[in-house]
């Protein structure tokens, strides 16, 4: 099982409440908290190009389909961090279903 990367475009705002700065931070603590800090890197980045459809956010890794998500919020972050443990779970060729991905796709 190699490292995949989560980014979360910390530019997007959903609402007051949900931003994508809160997201990444929700999605942090979360991770933090189930001890996954080596299974998946959290980094923010300026844009993903969907600020049509806040809050976006994108899994990758080497050998894998990379995913990009729109419309995620904060109250999705526990659904985020679960998907991120299945996709880094991936052998290579596998994909990961619509169903287990929060949000929509891009």
């Amino acid at each position: 099982m190699s490292r995949v990367l989560l980014s979360v475009c910390e530019r997007c705002e959903q609402s007051r409440s949900s931003t994508g700065e809160a997201l990444l931070e929700a999605i942090k603590r979360i991770r933090r908290e189930r001890g996954l800090k080596d299974l998946f890197k959290v980094e923010a980045v300026h844009c993903l190009k969907c600020c049509d459809q806040p809050c976006a956010l994108e899994l990758s890794g080497k050998r894998r389909s990379t995913y990009t998500r729109v419309d995620v919020g904060v109250d999705d972050a526990e659904a985020v961090v679960e998907a991120a443990q299945l996709y880094a779970a991936l052998l290579p060729g596998q994909e990961l279903s619509e169903r287990q991905l929060p949000g929509d796709s891009d």
